[in-house]
């Protein structure tokens, strides 16, 4: 590529956001988290749930949608109330539908969540004839790769087959036709039940996607290494790709092209980091979208996206809600103008 025809491809400023005709396609589960409104005495003693939309990549695909990035939802929906209710919020969020797979007779999965009396997290899943861990591969739409600017695949869904092998392969399709993928595997050890199985087939999909989003907890989970510089040097990092760790409060660092860039975190209070990380990554992927390729992207630029992906992580820590305290791209510059 020319310098000029590299300089023109590159023109696109993230936040005017012009290049909106290819999509984001986020994939992965959707599900109600049920969290107990009483904390310090678990689950069984919990009289009082407050129910939310949940799952890290459905929480993505709406904080790119608010930021105004075109964005698809691929996921399979139960045919029960939950389910249909899940499919109304979908559409109100102005995400496209063309992905969402019908489950007939299915179920949606239920999460419940509570602080035991030791302050610990407990969880319980309800996934009996879930419709979203069931996808196969042969039940996804057609997907055109040129209609697409970004696929991004994750957490929990990873897990649990056969969802986690159809996710898999459209990475792979994905891959061979040109297309940016992303990931973030969300890593929650307590949803995990076969690490010495998962952990290989995870180190060979970070050595290959595009852009890797990890916080400090899954990068000490992956590489079995306790310091972010040791941990990152422990995986089998793609050389061609961005490499981001956040790290709570402290902010983010990106490995690119073999330099590391940092960016601190900004100050919030804080009522709850549910959903900061999936925020991030929202923002994260909103910057990247419009960039013609990976090879696009300087310094500066970087820097700029870490810091708009602070902003929209910090928001959503000052909020409760998860996917509910996404904030629009309206907000986000707002923080950014008072910093």
């Amino acid at each position: 590529m020319s310098q000029a025809t590299r300089s023109e491809s590159c023109s696109t400023h993230a936040h005017a956001h012009t290049h909106k005709k290819k999509l984001v396609l986020c994939s992965g589960e959707i599900l109600y988290d049920f969290l107990s409104t009483t904390p310090g005495v678990g689950l069984g003693k919990s009289e009082s749930f407050e129910k939310r939309p949940g799952g890290s990549p459905f929480n993505i695909a709406v904080g790119l949608a608010r930021l105004g990035q075109r964005t698809a939802f691929l996921t399979k929906l139960g045919d029960d109330a939950f389910g249909l209710e899940l499919r109304d919020l979908i559409e109100r969020e102005g995400i496209d539908l063309r992905y969402i797979v019908k489950g007939k007779g299915q179920n949606t999965t239920l999460a419940m969540a509570a602080i035991d009396a030791d302050g610990k997290p407990e969880f319980r899943f309800y996934r009996d004839n879930a419709a979203d861990v069931s996808l196969t591969r042969s039940e996804v739409p057609e997907i055109h790769p040129s209609d697409l600017a970004i696929y991004h695949f994750g957490s929990v869904a990873l897990g649990e087959p056969p969802a986690s092998e159809t996710y898999i392969q459209i990475f792979h399709e994905m891959k061979r036709a040109g297309v940016l993928t992303a990931l973030d595997p969300n890593i929650r050890p307590l949803y995990l039940r076969d690490k010495p199985h998962f952990r290989p087939r995870l180190l060979e999909w970070i050595s290959q996607v595009d852009v890797l989003k990890l916080s400090d907890d899954d990068l000490a989970w992956t590489s079995e290494r306790s310091g972010v510089e040791e941990g990152l040097a422990a995986l089998p990092l793609n050389p061609d790709g961005l490499v981001i760790v956040t790290e709570g409060a402290r902010g983010a660092r990106a490995l690119w092209q073999g330099r590391t860039v940092r960016v601190p975190g900004f100050a919030v209070k804080v009522a709850e980091t549910t959903g900061c990380g999936d925020s991030f990554l929202a923002g994260t992927l909103f910057c990247l979208a419009p960039l013609a390729s990976l090879s696009c992207l300087d310094e500066a630029k970087l820097v700029e996206t870490l810091r708009f992906s602070c902003a929209c992580s910090a928001l959503v820590a000052s909020r409760r809600g998860a996917a509910n305290a996404m904030p629009s791209l309206e907000e986000t510059e707002a923080f950014l103008r008072a910093q």
